[in-house]
Formats: structure tokens, sequence, C-alpha cells
């Protein structure tokens, strides 16, 4: 180090001239801060501004606990200051807070001054610097514990010890390397360690941060990974006076993680690399290899999809004798795999699922092609397939209705939500069988299973394209924003008093009445079980509030049990109109 820098170090510290800046964390689930990182900076246009020159500076001189001090010191004060919501997480590194001269108590005493709790600070301990002491560093940190403060691991995976120092610590908050993080929409390894880590914290009851996202396919591989807190240039960068709110750019993300009971092939889809049939191998070899996660490069002739050219057998190619002299200059057509599977987006995933199973190929395709109306859309993987159709099969084992195994309550007040939170307009359809529990106490719980599972079935067949609930009992829900579920609802009618028939004797079919017990007990006689559908549209449903959606559907209800065709489509009151 320079005798300039040690002047200016020294008048850094005697002014404290350091400027901080504090960069949010964003909890991407709720679409609210959930704290701030505290930066430090020296004098702007001086050598000493960059971070990294100054702390290597006051370590050299043996003054890094003493500008550390400083530093926590302004943070927290800003922090109240400025009145920013959540936590304030601030850097110390482990040999200052090893050094015998660090003082104790410090964060404590200024914590109780400016009337901050103790809870809302975050120690963020960096992994970047080693610790040759972990039992002392333990030591120390337990100390800031026992005050109320939380203790949080940074740079998860840039050193050496990672594991070991959070297997020790126990800290409250891991924050994964960015190393990680940059471009993991990308690398499916990098994915897999950022699994794992989620899985661990769960287990460990230690939440995980994401640093260092600076773009949204990153962030929608985060969120799909279970990420909630996430910090990076993407979601705000180090400012000296930040936002107490995220940016109000972030729409896709902000709603809560979408039910997952009807999901297509567009969830999966991700942009992938194109190339024209002419291009020669020679050139897709030099793609390949400036790109190292590369596994296939999609062959396209007027935005239709031809096929698929995988590195592997690029590589089986070029590694036989004479193999790349002889086919460098071929077209990449050679070696495409024009049978891929090619899928429109809307297409569910159980049916992806069952095309790309079916080939009498023992070997299962990793990448598929997704459409959109015919033209290339991009790439679906294999894997991703197949852990969505898992999550799909634990949420719908935990929420469906034991007797038919459809979507319960929860589910059905998930997807309203989503609608709701999209602004998207919606036909809600409610259906319910008329004299159900007069035909249950004449034929039996059991014959009246049935028939629900019947009308289940029907839902199923005729509401595939939509979201179909049961609410218990003999009631369902249908929800869909396409018009063409109206006359679905229609059709499910008309076919089901052709298949009651079943349901009744012959004597009863008949005289289309029966001889049951009614609510006050008495006995009289009574008309054939019927279904009947009450349907709002969307200029009433949108915008409607949970309890106005129940008043509705109720109203729905109503009408439709009156009418003679058990149909009614709810009518838009005149006001409302104008």
């Amino acid at each position: 180090m320079t005798p300039e820098h040690e002047v200016l170090l020294e008048q850094i510290i005697q002014q404290a001239d350091i400027a901080i800046h504090f960069q949010p964390i964003v909890n991407i689930d709720a679409n609210r801060m959930y704290g701030f990182e505290a930066l430090s900076r020296g004098p702007e246009q001086s050598p000493l501004y960059s971070p990294i020159h100054l702390f290597r500076a006051a370590e050299q001189q043996g003054r890094l606990s003493e500008l550390e001090t400083l530093c926590r010191t302004l943070a927290v004060q800003q922090f109240q200051q400025q009145q920013l919501p959540g936590k304030l997480f601030i850097n110390i590194s482990p040999m200052a807070l090893l050094d015998p001269r660090h003082p104790k108590g410090h964060t404590l005493r200024l914590a109780q001054q400016l009337g901050l709790p103790p809870s809302s600070i975050v120690i963020e301990l960096s992994e970047q610097y080693p610790a040759e002491d972990i039992d002392l560093l333990k030591s120390c940190l337990d100390y800031y514990r026992h005050q109320g403060f939380q203790v949080a691991l940074d740079d998860l995976g840039a050193g050496y010890s990672g594991l070991r120092l959070w297997s020790e610590l126990a800290p409250d908050y891991v924050k994964i390397d960015r190393h990680f993080i940059d471009r993991i929409d990308q690398f499916p390894v990098k994915q897999e360690f950022v699994r794992s880590i989620v899985t661990l914290c769960q287990s460990l009851t230690c939440q995980v941060i994401a640093e260092g996202i600076e773009t949204e396919a990153e962030l929608a591989v985060l969120q799909r990974l279970g990420i909630q807190l996430c910090q990076g240039f993407l979601l705000g960068k180090p400012q000296p006076h930040p936002s107490p709110k995220p940016h109000t750019w972030f729409p896709s993300f902000r709603q809560q993680p979408q039910p997952r009971y009807n999901e297509t092939a567009d969830c999966l889809c991700q942009e992938a690399i194109s190339l024209p049939p002419t291009t020669r191998l020679k050139s897709l070899s030099h793609l390949f290899l400036e790109r190292p996660a590369l596994q296939a490069v999609a062959i396209i002739e007027y935005d239709f999809p031809l096929g698929l050219v995988y590195r592997q057998s690029l590589l089986e190619l070029f590694s036989t004798p004479y193999g790349r002299a002889l086919h460098e200059n071929h077209p990449v057509t050679e070696i495409m795999d024009g049978g891929v599977l090619m899928v429109e987006g809307c297409e569910p995933l159980s049916s992806v699922s069952q095309q790309l199973t079916s080939d009498n190929n023992q070997y299962v395709a990793q990448q598929f092609i997704i459409l959109q109306q015919g033209k290339f859309r991009g790439l679906g993987h294999t894997r991703d397939l197949l852990q969505r159709i898992t999550e799909q099969r634990i949420q719908t084992a935990r929420h469906a209705n034991p007797l038919t195994d459809l979507p319960g309550n929860v589910p059905i007040q998930q997807e309203l939500l989503r609608l709701g939170q999209q602004q998207q307009p919606f036909y809600l359809a409610y259906l319910d069988l008329t004299n159900f529990k007069a035909y249950n106490d004449v034929y039996g719980f059991a014959k009246g299973d049935e028939v629900i599972r019947c009308v289940a079935d029907l839902l199923r067949f005729h509401g595939r394209r939509h979201f179909i609930g049961h609410v218990g009992g003999d009631d369902f829900v249908m929800i869909s924003a396409e018009t063409v579920m109206v006359e679905h609802c229609r059709q499910i009618l008309a076919e089901f008093e052709v298949l009651k028939r079943r349901f009744f004797t012959e004597q009863h079919w008949t005289e289309q009445k029966f001889l049951a017990r009614n609510r006050q007990h008495e006995l009289c006689i009574q008309p054939l079980m019927s279904l009947s559908v009450g349907i709002i549209p969307p200029q009433l449903t949108k915008a409607a509030s949970e309890e106005q959606l129940s008043h509705l559907c109720a109203q729905a209800k109503k009408q439709a049990k009156l009418a003679e065709s058990g149909f009614c489509l709810l009518q838009i009151p005149q006001e409302q109109i104008a």
C-alpha cells in the first residue's frame, strides 16, 4: 500500500467520509421489502472509492476492525433516519470480529440509542474471508445472538469451508454466492445446487437469500425453486436513499405461486437457440464450444421447427476417424433428429407426459419442442415436466376431495385469488344436485356417492380446458376465461339427464317421482334428482371480492334451481350495464 493510501485512509476514518448505500432484499412472493443490505463506499473520485480497495487498505494497515465499526455505525444511523422497512443486513468479516480490539457491545448500544430492536439487525458474515478459529468465531456470534441479533452467512459456496461454517454456526440466513445465480436458467447444475440448498434450509429452519440476480429469467427459475428472498440489480441497485417499496414493474412475480392443477406445456417453455437448416456443422461446433451448458439447438425454417440437433450427436460424429474433416462442411440436417416430440403450448402436462412415454423407444427424450399455433416457441425439458407433474400430484393429493379426487376448497380459492390478482375476466359456474338429500335417504350413501362421481366424470370430460373443483357434498364449480365454458355446462346438463336413469328403479323412472321424507321428516312425493348450473359472467366476477362472489354463487344457484331447464346465466344489473 502506498503512503498516499495510508494518509487517505486516516482521513476517511477521522472524518467518517464513508458513503452508505442500501440494496433492497425483496420477498418476491409477497411483493414487499424484506430488508436492506448496507454497503460502504469510500469518497468519490478517490483511489479508495471501491469497497474492495478500501477494506483491503484497512486490512493491510491493521485497521479493519476500526473501519468496519465506523461503517456499521453509519449504516445503523442512516437506516433509522430514513425509516427504511424490514431488516438491516450489515457486513462483518471474521478477521474484524476476532480482533481483540473489536469493541464489545457497540452495535447493541447504538441500536438502543436509536430505538431499533436488535431483532431488526442481521450480522452478515462473509465466507470470502476464511476463519481460522471457528470455535472462537462461533462464540462471538453467539454473543450477538444472546443480545437479540440474527446472523447470516454470506457468499455460501465461494469459500472452501462453507458447509462446515454452516453446520457450526447455524445461521438464521444463508446467502448463496452470486456465481450460482449467474445465468442459472441456462445451467442445470446450478439449479441442482440451489435446489439442494433450499431443501437443506427447510430442514434446518434457515432462510435462503439469492443475491446477484440480474435477469427476469434468473428470477423466474429461483421462484420456481422455492426461493422467496432475492437481491440483485434487477430488483434494485445500491442507493444512498432507496425506495421503501419494490419496483412497480414487478407484476409477473408478485402474486402468490399459481396453483398447478391445470398447468400446460407453456409453463415449461424456455427460450432456445435456433438455426436454419443450411447451417454447417462447423458453425454448430463453434456454438457448442462457446456455450458449454447448451445441449440442443432447434432447426427452424420460416418459423416452423424441423427438429433438434444434440451436442452428443455432434461429438460422436466428430470423434470418429476423420469425422470432423469429412463432415464439418455438411448441413446440420445430417444429424438432426426430425422425430422429436412437438406439442402445442396449450396442451396439459399429463398429455405431454403420455406422448413422451408412449414411444416404444427405451430412451426418453430430454427435450421437446413447444409450439404456438404450429410455429416454434421454445423448448421444454423432460426433467422440468416430471418435477411439475410431481408437484401437481402432491398438491392434488393434499387438497383434493377424497371422493372425486377433484381440487377442493383450498385450490379453488387459490385459483380465484390468482384470477383476481391478474385482473383477468372469468366465468364462474356453480353446479348443484337438486333433491339429492331425498335420493340419499331412499337409495343410500353408496348410490349417492356413485351419482357424485358421475357428475365429477362429466366435469372432467367437458371441463378439461377449464378449472374444475369439488366444493363438497353435491356442489361443484367450474372456472374459465373462455366463453365456450357456457356451452360445456349445457352439455353437462343434457348428458346428466340421460345418465341419471341408471340411478333409479324402473318404477321411479317411469313415474318420475318417489316417496321420501322432507327436511321436516314428513313423507311426501319428491321429483327425481336433477342437476342445475348457475353461471356468473365476467362482468360480475371482475373485481368482485370473496364475499361478493359467494353472494353471487348463492344467487345463481337459486335461480338455476327455479329454472325449468336447470340452467341460469346470471343477468347483469341494468345500472351496471350503464
